[in-house]
């Protein structure tokens, strides 16, 4: 009929749109329509895959574009896969390997805009409003936690509903091809409870003995387009020359995570470019935070955040150790560290409640961080 794109023929304006939907159904539990529309979506990106390699000629641009169409083909199978025991003709509760199942909606920019809404009271919301308050007074704005004003009564934590369930990632990373630049890519995904499909993906490049300084994180929903832009600050060379790179993996960054605020959020560690990587604190909507070792014999093990109000230089220290008065009920997310195969194998938890921004920025800080040390380990 004149005037309607053949499959062969599918604008990219069309194709962004179907991939949105099929993601938007899930969240409106229009399970059988966003079957359908993530299976159009991956017919289509098959589609754009032979089209590029029949009209140009091969070079590495295309061999990335290839790589991000392919990763999104996967992501929309494995989406149908998730839905399948939720359509009409399943069974609504089992999955393909007779097991019990719940459908987890992937994450997409939905539910960030709603937290960022000043009505949803959500912590993610205060951030926002205080970075749009400092846009406007950047003299009388002070970022570094120990200079902001003493936090409101009640405790972020306790705050919680402690009747919402625990929310739980397993982290899983792989490496791929090396391009002319010797560069190798190392990707680390975010899969729901069952530990089948992903929510979230990390990406970074690493050369030699180069430090890793940046990392993109995604939901799947919206790949390849990041929502979290990830700085480290780097080793100082002098420091380095006397250790191997691969130890210096394990020496504490600055961390400058960008997300849908106006400023990043900004991670510092009581000693820079010392080991461990921990302790690291930051503010987050007016309120004091700090990641702590998970295993003080294990840098590898994922890191425990906690909630604080008061820090203090430590009696009688000389590198810049310090003390906080957070609790072990003002626990906010830990981990789990398992062998499987021949890799660690590692599990985030995040306690019931937080909001879908503030629980992003948390996860990619600790996979940012995991991917550093793993270029000492691989």
């Amino acid at each position: 009929m004149p005037g309607m794109a053949s499959p062969r023929t599918t604008p990219r304006e069309h194709l962004d749109m179907l991939r949105s939907s099929a993601f938007e159904s899930e969240h409106a539990w229009l399970y059988d329509a966003s079957y359908q529309q993530h299976e159009a979506a991956a017919l289509a990106l098959e589609d754009s895959i032979a089209q590029s390699l029949a009209s140009i000629s091969p070079d590495e641009n295309l061999d990335e574009q290839t790589r991000i169409i392919k990763t999104q083909i996967t992501i929309h199978r494995e989406r149908q896969r998730a839905l399948r025991p939720h359509l009409e003709s399943g069974s609504d509760q089992i999955d393909e390997e007779g097991n019990e199942c719940i459908f987890v909606p992937a994450p997409n920019q939905w539910g960030a805009n709603g937290d960022l809404d000043e009505e949803s009271e959500s912590l993610s919301a205060v951030q926002n409003l205080l970075t749009w308050q400092a846009s406007y007074s950047p003299v009388t704005y002070t970022p570094l936690y120990d200079e902001l004003p003493s936090p409101p009564d009640t405790p972020y934590h306790s705050s919680l509903d402690p009747n919402q369930p625990t929310t739980t990632y397993h982290l899983h990373r792989t490496r791929e091809w090396t391009g002319s630049s010797g560069q190798r890519k190392y990707i680390y995904t975010a899969r729901d409870y069952s530990d089948k499909y992903a929510l979230y993906m990390l990406e970074t490049s690493h050369r030699g003995d180069n430090q890793v300084n940046t990392a993109e994180f995604y939901r799947v929903a919206e790949f390849p387009v990041p929502c979290i832009s990830v700085m480290l600050s780097g080793i100082d060379k002098k420091r380095i020359s006397n250790d191997t790179c691969k130890d210096s993996a394990y020496k504490s960054r600055c961390m400058h995570l960008r997300g849908p605020f106006s400023q990043p959020i900004k991670e510092y560690p009581d000693r820079q470019q010392k080991i461990p990587w921990s302790p690291r604190r930051f503010t987050y909507g007016g309120r004091r935070f700090v990641w702590k070792a998970g295993d003080p014999d294990d840098d590898t093990m994922p890191e425990t955040l906690y909630e604080y109000q008061k820090d203090w230089a430590k009696p009688g220290s000389r590198t810049g150790k310090r003390c906080d008065d957070a609790r072990p009920m003002s626990k906010l997310v830990w981990g789990e560290k398992k062998k499987q195969g021949k890799l660690d194998s590692y599990t985030l938890h995040f306690k019931g409640g937080m909001d879908q921004v503030f629980r992003e920025l948390l996860l990619a800080s600790q996979m940012a961080r995991q991917v550093c040390l793993f270029t000492a380990v691989d």
